[in-house]
């Protein structure tokens, strides 16, 4: 699919899946946006978007590999207190 140059707010938001509310949160987050004047539409460019959120990924937690090696680890600190 190829990419708009720039989309106006609710555009954008239908382009990235989510709300127009969502994109002005982006915009206050730092989403770059384009205006000819103050009182003038709100361009976004999608690959903005992209960036934005590439930049603000969250990686995954593996809650089973945490949990087991917390509990490896308090096992080992039992039984280093125990050994002493």
């Amino acid at each position: 699919m190829e990419r708009p140059g720039f989309l106006p707010l609710k555009e954008a938001a239908a382009w990235a899946g989510v709300s127009a509310r969502t994109v002005k949160r982006w915009l206050a987050d730092g989403l770059p946006c384009y205006q000819a004047g103050h009182r003038t539409k709100v361009l976004i460019r999608p690959t903005d978007i992209d960036q934005f959120l590439t930049r603000r990924q969250v990686t995954k937690v593996d809650i089973d590999t945490l949990v087991e090696n917390t509990l490896r680890e308090m096992q080992e600190a039992r039984h280093r207190t125990d050994v002493a």
